[in-house]
């Protein structure tokens, strides 16, 4: 889609854009950026954050552990927040006063992403997944726990929602204007949203 292809590749275009900030070695890291540059850090536990923006908002990253990447992107106002602990990787990337939050753990991947003042928020911990996506003024939520947990959201349209939990190996997946897929696998999923709840 048109809306997710123009966010996802702002991480590409600030890397060519700004030339990133010196890098400060210390045992955890923090990136802020509001002006219209980068930031690269890297902390001597072996983490890792970057945080980019266009002057327009604020992004803030932050990791701590080995191996923990934190991603905090923005243009075109908004705010992004991203969070990695444990060996996890943590992205929050938004558009057009778009509100991305970003919190893994425990050598989990997250992934959100906001356009068009949508809000995202994604958790997960104990190697699971979540990814959040809202592309219109929506509100989108994923939260995952525990080893092969998978939720997913996305919202387009104004006013909509997609919230999803997942947990002990379920998979979750929520959609503003299409039926939800609960697949518990022995374990937890859960979605409610404007395209259908699905699950306990």
């Amino acid at each position: 889609m048109e809306l997710r292809n123009v966010t996802m590749g702002f991480a590409v275009a600030m890397l060519l854009a700004f030339a990133a900030a010196p890098a400060h070695a210390a045992a955890s890291v923090v990136c802020i950026e509001k002006t219209a540059n980068t930031v690269d850090r890297h902390g001597t536990d072996g983490s890792e954050c970057f945080a980019g923006s266009d002057g327009s908002g604020k992004a803030k990253a932050s990791a701590t552990g080995d191996h923990s990447f934190a991603d905090s992107e923005l243009q075109t106002g908004g705010k992004t927040t991203a969070t990695a602990t444990g060996g996890s990787f943590s992205e929050a990337v938004a558009d057009t006063g778009g509100h991305a939050i970003s919190n893994a753990s425990s050598s989990s991947s997250v992934t959100a992403s906001s356009d068009e003042h949508g809000v995202a928020k994604g958790t997960a911990t104990g190697s699971s997944e979540a990814d959040a996506s809202a592309f219109g003024k929506c509100n989108a939520s994923a939260k995952a726990a525990g080893a092969g947990s998978l939720a997913v959201v996305r919202c387009e349209h104004d006013g909509t929602f997609a919230r999803a939990k997942a947990t002990g190996g379920g998979i979750a997946k929520g959609f503003d204007d299409a039926p939800p897929i609960c697949t518990p696998n022995g374990g937890f999923a859960k979605v409610r949203s404007s395209g259908g709840n699905c699950g306990p």
